[in-house]
């Protein structure tokens, strides 16, 4: 199991790559650990906000953890989206 220094670590490697990937308008939330190895990280655009899980293993690379956030954030966007769409 994670220690919190090791959740605030990983909460604040998924802040600076979901900025990197210019994605400064979604906040990134709670970080825990759901089980050995996997966070549920609760990530917020708006009114909306997703809890979606990230494995640790994907955070020790750049690459990885970029990838992991894009498919994380992916189904909170299109929801934004959808909304969007519906107020026009």
């Amino acid at each position: 199991m994670s220690t919190p220094k090791d959740l605030k670590r990983y909460r604040q490697i998924i802040e600076e790559a979901t900025v990197g990937l210019g994605r400064d308008d979604v906040g990134v939330g709670d970080v825990t650990e759901t089980r050995d190895g996997v966070l549920a990280v609760t990530f917020s655009r708006g009114a909306h906000s997703t809890v979606e899980e990230i494995p640790v293993d994907a955070l020790r690379d750049r690459g990885q953890a970029n990838q992991a956030l894009v498919k994380a954030i992916r189904g909170l966007s299109k929801e934004v989206a959808q909304e969007a769409l519906h107020k026009v």
